[in-house]
């Protein structure tokens, strides 16, 4: 082999690795990660949790999915799905094109609830009735991303009144909420049939299990409910 040809294999070479991806454990690449954006309100965001980097339940569904998988945490206290909600999801949606995630699991109704004299001043009942067409508009919206992301959307976990510690004013509240809530879930069983997509129920399984759920609170989770959600979550999506 001649000195000249020799250096244009080596040459060859070391282009072919410095242009193959990085393969990590298991044999997964980076181009092959898998992004799973978590979109919700304070119960996605991790809210009562020391620790929400690590124990909310995206990071603790970031855990059991493994390292070929990005889950990100769009969680926003107080957040709605109903449009003329203060915050709602439809702030989000820069934030989420962005990312162009792959799956997509949506938690949203909690807040909607809110109106009519609970919640303080919020009004979100008052529109309950654009629910259900702000839903369809919300899955039409992001499916038009171009990653074509799997979407799945969800009961979000129950209003548990046999919570330890709450004042009779915090019962009062979620007593009128709870079969609102109950309302919205019968929604997004309808939304999820009619536009096809990946359900989860986290209310059912999640439902008077006071242990589950942050003292005086009743509605956030607790380190142990978070983990349930994430692990409600994974049985669906894997």
């Amino acid at each position: 082999m001649t000195k000249k040809k020799y250096f244009s294999i080596l040459t060859t070479l070391v282009c072919a690795l410095l242009l193959f991806p990085t393969v990590g454990e298991g044999g997964s690449t980076e181009k092959n990660e898998i992004k799973v954006a978590c979109i919700g309100d304070s119960i996605t965001y991790g809210a009562r949790l020391d620790n929400r980097d690590k124990d909310s339940y995206p990071a603790q569904l970031q855990l059991l999915l493994g390292h070929r998988y990005q889950v990100l945490n769009f969680g926003v206290g107080s957040c709605t799905l109903i449009r003329k909600g203060n915050p709602t999801v439809w702030n989000q949606l820069p934030r989420i094109k962005e990312a162009n995630p792959d799956i997509i699991i949506i938690s949203l109704g909690t807040n909607d609830t809110c109106g009519f004299g609970t919640c303080g001043d919020r009004k979100c009942w008052e529109y309950k009735d654009e629910y259900e067409e702000d839903y369809r508009d919300l899955i039409d919206t992001l499916r038009t991303l171009p990653s074509n992301p799997k979407i799945w959307i969800c009961a979000p976990s129950p209003m548990v009144l046999e919570t330890p510690g709450l004042s009779p004013d915090r019962v009062e509240g979620l007593t009128i909420r709870k079969p609102r809530l109950q309302e919205l879930i019968t929604y997004i069983k309808k939304v999820a049939k009619d536009k096809d997509t990946g359900f989860i129920d986290l209310n059912t399984p999640l439902d008077h299990k006071p242990e589950l759920f942050t003292e005086k609170d009743g509605v956030h989770p607790n380190q142990a409910g978070y983990k349930a959600i994430a692990e409600l979550v994974y049985q669906r999506i894997k």
